[in-house]
């Protein structure tokens, strides 16, 4: 990739509310984030107090420490350097020294990219509206490996505008054109080699009008930007320094446990022995909650002990005669029915099938499966007369503010939200129940900050699970076997985004013909088929679903790549080599799976009793290949070695990109490997990692990931690299054995690994 000698541009994106009211203040054309200094009623500042906010994103104090506000929560995926990299490199100031501070769910901290993901397709008007309503709600989440996409260009220019301000002021001081001057590392340096730190002009250039489009850098001048960089927030991970929701102490606290109601989509009618267990050692009180009953002593392990020895009396327990056998027979059911919704639709591929019926055809499935996250649900809080304040580790702090406002009647401009680290999201955490729980606590306890934590049990069965899906899958080659003139997918599943939505803002809960995440990584393909039909059909029960790391994607990348393999074997074809011919039309993927057949040595025979197998997939704006490299002994697999390329567009932190690939396969390969929940009688199954075992660092393969150079807009990283590897591993064990996986996990078929 040739170097750019252009500077940088402002997109059509960040200028598109351009002159549009926000919150009773105007945007200065940078899409909510350049409002000027006297607009500051339009953010608190809160937890920024020592500094100078020169906009709502950059504070600086007068020592010369700059303070950065990222309304991202840090879940391990590296947002926080990211974010301090895109404003540092503008700025002018080494990204490690910046300290990031999430700030309150205000206004001009918007997650844009995720509020208006499903509109991209739509007209400028609906986007524009949607960017609009995403500032007014405000929409502060964390979801869709969209922190980059969403902060790309305007951290970059928040960070430009600063430096000009800074410029601007010690200008005025020095009684000289601002052009003159340099902004290097903290300090704006005269021609004749006098200096002034930020921080001694900070009061200063905060007075000075920022500009609407100011000069950016080009890829040529960056210092830090797509380099490798130590992330900034290892030092206290590392010391213990770090906190998570579960680290925090509070003055005074108590501390809550809770025992759910057992049976999916029941009620707690009344807890039997709660003046028992209220007489306990350290016990403070008992609160009964409509699903479960809480706990609040002097110390957690007392609030859990107590909590495992109530005994509940339920109602509402219809799902009790439901498990996991009704629901597949429910599912493969509808699979033989018409689609319920048609996403996508291609040529007559009705008509095609009907003229021949050589088709290939396969049915694929995947289980529920847990997020278990490495830190269980926990929240503080304090609920006081008038006002509450949250300590928590959370993904969608604008869900919390509703939520907690809604429960405890305080108004949310009352409300104060401090946001931890998060050990493990996944999706998990953009989810209510654990804080609409703590909120029902709290409100009890009033005057007391109370922490509530999950079990590990309660954690595991009381999750938001990945749905379950059936796959019907057909399609038909032509006389050729180098096209694929006819493709259908038909998924028969529980929907995420129903569910997820419809706990927690029902207002907003989409119809089926809106569900975009049930069909995301089905549809769009970059394959060239002739004509096509992929849709779905929903199923409804109590088992609640969300939202679960790369969320259709993981389920449908292993359906259309496992099916792919299937089609190339069919036709006698290389797997590699039959995905090239239906890349013809997309010259971005096809390099993608080139390279990683080259650095895999693709084409190189494998030892006896090994074999290879290869994926494609593209999810959240990023393009993925990888090829795994197994050994077989039976039904032993040794998992040798993943070759994974990536292209994500422009790069910030090439060492985080390759941090999360490793990530996204781990977690891909546990869940193809290993990764099942299932429920009898209405009671899920499994309860800690004994019975949803995860794969362990002996099992772990070599994963050598490869970063392709490239000018496109910025995609995401978090969660592109899990789609392609059950479907990667699967294609291996086919070429290995002979035998085809079209359900997960693996373990069921026998397999174990070593």
């Amino acid at each position: 990739m040739s170097k750019s000698s252009k500077r940088g541009k402002i997109t059509r994106r960040a200028f598109i509310i351009s002159g549009s009211i926000v919150g009773g203040g105007l945007a200065l054309g940078l899409g909510g984030i350049a409002y000027s200094n006297h607009k500051k009623r339009l953010f608190s500042g809160l937890g920024f107090e020592d500094a100078q906010a020169l906009n709502p994103f950059i504070f600086i104090t007068s020592n010369n420490k700059v303070k950065l506000a990222v309304a991202r929560a840090e879940m391990g995926q590296g947002v926080h350097h990211s974010m301090a990299m895109l404003a540092g490199e503008e700025l002018d100031i080494n990204p490690e020294l910046i300290e990031v501070i999430h700030p309150q769910v205000e206004g001009p901290y918007a997650n844009i990219n995720l509020a208006t993901e499903y509109k991209r397709n739509s007209s400028s008007d609906g986007f524009h509206l949607m960017q609009k309503i995403a500032y007014v709600l405000p929409y502060i989440a964390t979801g869709g490996s969209t922190s980059v996409r969403d902060g790309y260009d305007h951290y970059r220019i928040i960070g430009a505008q600063v430096r000009e301000m800074l410029k601007a002021a010690a200008a005025k001081k020095w009684n000289t054109d601002k052009d003159n001057l340099l902004a290097e590392n903290g300090f704006i340096i005269h021609p004749d080699g006098e200096k002034l730190t930020y921080g001694e002009l900070a009061q200063a250039a905060s007075e000075i009008e920022p500009i609407d489009k100011p000069v950016l850098k080009s890829k040529d001048e960056f210092k830090w930007l797509g380099k490798d960089s130590k992330r900034i927030d290892l030092r206290s991970k590392v010391n213990g320094q770090a906190q998570f929701g579960i680290d925090v102490r509070v003055p005074g606290m108590k501390f809550g446990a809770i025992k759910h109601v057992p049976i999916k989509g029941a009620r707690l009618e009344r807890i039997v022995n709660a003046s028992e267990i209220s007489n306990m050692p350290g016990v403070s009180k008992v609160i009964q909650l409509d699903n479960g009953g809480v706990v609040v002593a002097d110390n957690t392990w007392r609030a859990k002990n107590a909590a495992n020895q109530l005994k509940l009396e339920l109602e509402d327990t219809e799902f009790e005669k439901t498990s996991s056998n009704d629901l597949h027979t429910e599912m493969t059911g509808k699979l033989e029915d018409d689609m319920q919704v048609v996403a996508e639709k291609k040529g007559k591929v009705d008509t095609v099938f009907k003229a021949n019926n050589k088709h290939v055809e396969a049915t694929y499935e995947v289980p529920y499966l847990a997020h278990a996250t490495m830190e269980p649900m926990n929240c503080t809080m304090l609920v006081e007369e008038g006002k509450v304040k949250v300590w928590v580790g959370q993904q969608a702090p604008f869900l919390v503010l509703n939520a907690v406002s809604k429960i405890t009647g305080v108004s949310k401009k009352n409300i104060e939200i401090y946001i931890t680290y998060l050990g493990g999201g996944f999706g998990r955490r953009a989810e209510m129940d654990w804080i609409q729980e703590t909120a029902q606590v709290a409100k009890e306890m009033k005057g007391i900050p109370v922490q509530l934590v999950w079990t590990r049990e309660e954690d595991m069965q009381n999750d938001t699970y990945r749905p379950p899906a059936i796959a019907k899958m057909r399609a038909l080659l032509d006389e050729d076997n180098n096209e694929v003139t006819a493709w259908e997918h038909h998924n028969v599943m529980q929907s995420a985004l129903r569910s997820s939505i419809r706990r927690n803002f029902p207002i907003m809960t989409p119809p089926p013909s809106k569900d975009v995440n049930s069909s995301e990584g089905a549809i769009n393909l970059p394959y060239d088929f002739k004509s096509s039909k992929i849709g779905f059909s929903l199923i409804e029960n109590p088992i609640p679903v969300g939202f679960w790391r790369s969320v259709g994607h993981s389920i449908n990348g292993f359906f259309t790549e496992s099916f792919i393999d299937e089609l190339a074997h069919s036709a006698n074809a290389d797997p590699y080599e039959f995905r090239r011919t239906l890349l013809v039309k997309s010259p971005r993927h096809l390099h993608v799976l080139n390279k990683a057949a080259e650095l895999s040595n693709w084409r190189t025979p494998v030892h006896e009793h090994s074999a290879k197998g290869i994926a494609l997939h593209e999810s959240f704006g990023s393009i993925v290949a990888q090829v795994i490299e197994i050994g077989v002994d039976g039904n032993m697999v040794l998992l040798d070695k993943v070759t994974c390329v990536i292209d994500c567009g422009k790069t910030v932190n090439p060492n985080n990109i390759e941090a999360q690939m490793q990530s996204g396969i781990v977690y891909g390969l546990t869940a193809a490997c290993l990764g099942e929940i299932t429920f009898t009688n209405g009671k899920i199954d499994q309860a800690n990692f004994p019975t949803y075992d995860i794969l362990r660092l002996k099992h772990m393969p070599e994963i050598v990931t490869h970063i392709v150079e490239s000018d496109e807009t910025p995609g995401g990283v978090g969660e592109p690299g899990t789609p392609p590897i059950a479907a990667a591993l699967c294609n291996a064990l086919y070429a290995a054995t002979g035998q085809r996986i079209r359900k997960l996990p693996l373990r069921l078929s026998g397999f174990s690994f070593s």
